[in-house]
């Protein structure tokens, strides 16, 4: 059982959604019997647990025992491979020879290949991998360079020094970066002076002494240590992630109503918060329930944006008969 329903229960929702499926072309309704719409989380979810599926343990196994590299996210792997090209084919074929993965592999071989925002290569043809940041040719004419105006200009490099770091496997790399960086930033109208001072305060968050002519690093040891610095606070801030969407299981969003007197705002809250504690504070479910309020602005909003994250907590969802009859309680017009 996942929160509260079973797994013959979102079996049974997720043939339903894919045998529910319809698309409007040319003014005629038609059903779609094969596949499902790109871009769908529900979509998205199926085809990763296809390929997580098509991720078979003889090829690991294999790859393992040949001491080769072996990555994947979502639905793209990069893989290492010192043999011949058609040994390679011979056990990739082997290995995901199964119906429901046979027509979801495509292959490119190469010394350099594109890993989303990565390059990957061997460096000087050593046997050791390079990474650097990735560049389409025909979209990126200058690194990191918005054609919307920037509203946190800070925030912008930082951005980029922080994706610099992550992606350049050595200080060589990082280095040459480095020069692309000043560029788009000097060639989108930014003065050396404001690039420089944030350039510094960047190294500086992460513990690199201050450089007073030369933004360049001294030396490998150097860069290491800021790139584990990086990496540590990437680690750190998925973790803050994943704390923030758990406790966000327990928050339900309430808009506030207008009140002219800050007072009579006061008196609504409290009435609703004595409301909740009685009714819903001792429940196993609910006492956990965090109570945020959206406060209305001075510019009208959208329906959609009273929509937002609006759905009560999971929990409050799915309880069961003889508790939803536990939950009367009296309306709020007393107040």
């Amino acid at each position: 059982m996942i929160d509260g329903l079973t797994i013959d229960t979102i079996l049974e929702l997720v043939h339903f959604v894919l045998k529910k499926q319809f698309v409007v072309y040319n003014y005629a309704l038609y059903q779609q019997i094969h596949g499902g719409a790109s871009g769908l989380p529900l979509t998205m979810f199926l085809t990763f647990i296809n390929v997580f599926y098509g991720q078979h343990r003889d090829l690991v196994k294999s790859l393992k025992e040949k001491n080769e590299f072996f990555g994947r996210y979502r639905e793209q792997a990069i893989i290492t491979w010192h043999g011949s090209e058609g040994q390679f084919r011979t056990l990739l074929k082997k290995s995901i020879g199964i119906e429901h993965t046979r027509n979801l592999v495509t292959i490119s071989i190469g010394s350099k290949v594109h890993f989303h925002d990565l390059e990957i290569s061997y460096k000087n043809n050593g046997g050791i991998l390079e990474s650097k940041v990735y560049y389409d040719s025909a979209i990126d004419t200058l690194p990191n360079v918005s054609d919307k105006p920037m509203e946190n200009q800070s925030k912008q490099l930082y951005a980029v020094l922080y994706r610099a770091v992550r992606c350049s496997s050595d200080v060589e790399t990082f280095h040459h970066e480095l020069c692309h960086i000043q560029l788009s930033f000097l060639t989108s109208g930014f003065t050396s002076e404001f690039i420089h001072s944030n350039i510094e305060r960047f190294y500086q968050e992460f513990g690199i002494q201050e450089k007073f002519f030369s933004l360049f690093l001294n030396d490998d040891d150097e860069y290491n240590n800021l790139r584990q610095r990086i990496i540590q606070d990437v680690e750190q801030q998925m973790k803050l992630k994943q704390q923030r969407e758990e406790q966000k299981k327990y928050t339900l969003f309430v808009p506030c109503p207008r009140f002219i007197h800050q007072e009579s705002r006061d008196i609504f809250k409290q009435g609703f918060q004595d409301l909740w504690k009685k009714y819903f504070g001792n429940e196993s479910q609910t006492k956990h329930v965090q109570i945020k309020w959206i406060e209305r602005t001075t510019t009208p909003l959208a329906k959609s944006d009273f929509l937002i994250n609006k759905r009560p907590p999971l929990r409050l969802l799915t309880l069961s008969k003889s508790e939803v009859n536990k939950k009367r309680y009296h309306p709020m017009d007393r107040l």
